[in-house]
């Protein structure tokens, strides 16, 4: 439960830095919000290699 407490925090909070952060280049509400969910995939995926890899540093440094 609380892994899931987590994501349901972590998913929105990066989306709604990502449409601050797409705002100030994007014209339109339409291409922020575009710009905002691939930028919000894209840290989606980032983090899930960073704690993929963070895991295995875990497993090879102190064993499992």
């Amino acid at each position: 439960m609380s892994l899931l407490l987590r994501l349901g925090i972590y998913v929105p909070v990066l989306f709604l830095i990502a449409i601050v952060i797409t705002g100030q280049h994007q014209t339109t509400a339409a291409d922020t919000v575009r710009a905002a969910v691939a930028r919000t995939v894209r840290w989606l995926v980032w983090s899930a290699v960073l704690l993929g890899c963070m895991l295995l540093l875990e497993v090879l440094f102190i064993g499992w």
